[in-house]
């Protein structure tokens, strides 16, 4: 009997860029973290949980609120008197801006699941590199409707904090590997320099800057028929996060790098090349994703 939620691919929820995730798509996100694990398990990472949202202060400090103003989404509430919102509260019913009057907290939602293990680490002179593994629910304001483009999503980071020498050579190893691992699934990737999408004025030089540099390479894959985006990126910060957070390594301003999975698009990628019963997959995919032990 069917229950008309659906099976494998994610399902609408009226608002562009937020879906239901049903049983099967689940299973292939389980499939991933597994296959992700076996990929972390050369080196000791520390695992952190990560709540969907952070601190105001921290997001402002990082640069993302100048960088990024666009997408980022703020948490607001009532901080009126009983009264006020007796006044208020019609307009609930009525369709009128009954929020007229909520102000800014001091929270606002992860727009990337890296951001708190920086935080974390403010003010810590490291003598050997730190190496986090995080997943988080994140959300951006994404202005489309393309699949694969949503506001609502999970990200999993694998994350070092280190000297430059070692930042450098640690993407560029995972980078190499993620590629390798893609092609184990059967997924038709290419990896490409790529930039953030800076906000203002400015945006062209930092782009110009960033890729430059090539600080950013993104990994893509065909998520649905006819579309192809970054399903995972490998990220040099140079010493960005160590001079505003503080932390120190070698004795010197600590740099970073992460490699950046975005699960349901992962997910969606496939779906979309081996079906959405998973449990039909191809072995040699299934053992790509750690043995395919949820499938």
């Amino acid at each position: 009997m069917s229950s008309g939620l659906g099976a494998g691919l994610p399902l609408g929820t009226g608002v562009p860029g937020v879906f239901l995730s049903p049983p099967g798509f689940e299973r292939v996100i389980g499939l991933l973290r597994d296959g992700i694990a076996a990929l972390a398990a050369d080196e000791p990472f520390h695992r952190l949980v990560i709540p969907p949202v952070i601190s105001r202060a921290t997001i402002e400090r990082a640069g993302y609120v100048a960088a990024f103003p666009n997408l980022l989404g703020t948490v607001h509430g009532y901080g009126g008197t009983p009264n006020g919102w007796a006044r208020l509260k019609p307009l609930v019913e009525q369709g009128g801006e009954w929020h007229a009057q909520q102000q800014i907290g001091d929270l606002v939602l992860l727009p990337a699941a890296c951001y708190p293990v920086y935080a974390a680490l403010e003010g810590k002179a490291l003598d050997e590199p730190a190496k986090v593994t995080v997943e988080a629910s994140c959300f951006r304001q994404e202005a489309t409707s393309e699949p694969g483009r949503m506001r609502s999503f999970r990200m999993l980071e694998l994350v070092t904090v280190a000297t430059d020498e070692h930042c450098l050579k640690w993407r560029a190893a995972r980078l190499e590997q993620v590629e390798g691992w893609f092609t184990e699934l059967g997924l038709a990737v290419s990896v490409e320099v790529a930039d953030d999408p800076f906000f203002g004025p400015g945006r062209k030089v930092y782009q110009a800057a960033q890729r430059m540099q090539e600080l950013k390479w993104e990994l893509r894959v065909p998520v649905a028929d006819g579309t192809v985006q970054a399903v995972a990126s490998a990220n040099y910060h140079k010493e960005h996060f160590g001079d505003t957070f503080g932390i120190t390594a070698g004795g010197e301003p600590a740099n970073t790098s992460c490699v950046a999975f975005g699960l349901e698009r992962l997910a969606m990628a496939l779906i979309t090349r081996h079906g959405e019963d998973s449990t039909q997959w191809p072995a040699d995919v299934l053992a790509a994703l750690g043995g395919g032990r949820r499938a």
